[in-house]
């Protein structure tokens, strides 16, 4: 089976941010992260299962799940998605300094 992946929003924007700031240092720096970024999506794509359950999970009430995903600077990245049935919704995107993600952060209707 194969799954449809939809960047929703306010994960849209964290993209947004964080390849902005990183191009301010290194436009091949930017350009990389996308591409891993991407490739971290083409594996949800196939499988969202293989993925642990996010530390947030159990505080919003959701199986949130999280993909990571590094750069060749070796910081660390998640996406943090939803499954529902065929689609897999991603909610947002985090660095490892920033904070967990609270039910606030998260659209009302983008968790059900």
């Amino acid at each position: 089976m194969s799954y449809q992946v939809r960047v929703l929003a306010r994960a849209r924007q964290d993209v947004d941010d964080i390849v902005s700031w990183i191009a301010t240092r290194s436009s091949t720096g930017a350009e990389r992260w996308v591409s891993q970024f991407e490739k971290a999506l083409v594996g949800l794509e196939r499988n969202p299962w293989v993925a642990s359950l996010a530390p947030e999970s159990e505080a919003i009430g959701e199986e949130i799940r999280q993909i990571l995903f590094r750069t060749r600077a070796g910081r660390t990245y998640r996406a943090l998605f939803l499954v529902f049935e065929n689609e897999v919704r991603i909610l947002r995107v985090r660095g490892s300094g920033q904070a967990p993600v609270t039910r606030d952060d998260l659209g009302r209707s983008d968790i059900g």
